[in-house]
């Protein structure tokens, strides 16, 4: 396994921050989604990252929901490549990894993530696994362990900060680290926006004006979600568990009111089609009831609101719409070929 496991959990906790979208009907103005003070670990991330995204594990780990969540998911240990790793290492991030901080640059194929992790980590454990595919290199008596990355012409540069915190950075092979520079009046209006959603257990930031124009996800072009976000110069998503549900609240700051109303009419928009999709019986057929059901749900109990230039999703995340969104598409039963006709006997003489 050349990526640390942290890397994995950090891409988890991405893809479990980005659920909510779509939008029912108008409330009153939004406030802060999910306001308070940013963690003290987010200061050791470069200021000036145009993508911010923090996750306290810890408060989570006894959340119903992300113990509804993990019952749900593949086990970590059926990937042989990741039992090894925990066999190797003594790390299992779905066990040791309490708190992620991460700066995320763009501008190339391959961006640069600096992440900061806290948790219980062993470290003669983990420099042997490192030493095994990649180097130890030493800068100003600094040991950094750089590793080759999953993903080609990348590497990952591994540094024990404490005892119990890891820094690691990907970035393209070869480059040299992000440098940190005096924080400046774009680090001031991050931590503004952070300030906004940082009650939460979960969130991130993003400046819009730094997502590239030719990224993509995989093979999916961001570019696709960009053009339905003209005019928006700042994106936050906040996510907090509440009983058995997930509560998700997402926020665009738009350049101006006009912008603002635009994107509203559009997330209306983009409702009625979805609603109209999911209720096409050639539709259903690609899900089970329930995983039909759950997004139809998912769709209706979704909310929007606004204010001047901000507009806020809403959605929570319950049992039922989990289960549903779980549940395996319908198999597609496999039909044997057909058999050509046996020739005509042929007629005795």
């Amino acid at each position: 396994m050349k990526r640390p496991a942290i890397i994995i959990a950090c891409t988890a906790v991405v893809v479990i921050a980005a659920a909510g979208y779509f939008a029912l009907h108008r409330k009153p103005a939004p406030g802060d989604s999910m306001p308070g003070v940013a963690p003290t670990m987010l200061s050791s991330l470069p200021p000036q990252a145009p993508y911010v995204i923090y996750a306290d594990l810890a408060s989570l780990r006894n959340s119903a929901f992300l113990n509804r969540l993990v019952a749900l998911a593949p086990t970590p240990s059926e990937d042989p490549e990741y039992a090894e790793f925990v066999r190797s290492t003594g790390f299992d991030y779905s066990r040791d990894l309490d708190r992620v901080a991460i700066a995320i640059f763009p501008g190339s194929s391959i961006p640069t993530v600096v992440t900061f992790a806290e948790g219980r980590f062993d470290q003669q454990k983990i420099i042997a696994y490192a030493l095994r595919t990649g180097k130890a290199e030493e800068q100003n008596g600094i040991t950094k362990y750089v590793l080759p990355s999953s993903v080609s012409g990348g590497e990952i540069t591994v540094q024990f900060m404490t005892v119990n915190r890891i820094k690691l950075i990907s970035r393209p092979r070869g480059n040299s680290e992000v440098k940190v520079l005096e924080p400046s009046t774009a680090a001031a209006e991050m931590t503004e926006r952070i300030n906004r959603v940082a009650g939460s257990p979960v969130f991130g930031v993003i400046r819009m004006d730094a997502v590239p124009k030719d990224a993509k996800i995989g093979t999916f072009g961001v570019d696709t979600i960009t053009n339905s976000l003209q005019g928006v110069s700042w994106l936050t998503v906040a996510a907090a568990p509440q009983g058995q549900s997930l509560r998700v609240v997402l926020e665009g700051e738009c350049e101006s009111s006009l912008a603002a109303t635009k994107l509203n009419l559009g997330i209306e928009s983009l409702r009625i089609l979805a609603r109209a999709y999911l209720s096409a019986p050639s539709t259903r057929k690609q899900f089970t009831p329930q995983g039909g059901d759950a997004l139809i749900q998912l769709v209706k109990q979704a909310d929007i609101s606004a204010e001047s230039n901000r507009v806020q999703l809403a959605v929570s995340l319950t049992p039922e719409i989990l289960d549903g969104l779980a549940a395996p598409p319908p198999s597609i039963p496999q039909h044997s070929p057909a058999k050509a006709p046996a020739p005509p006997a042929k007629q005795a003489h």
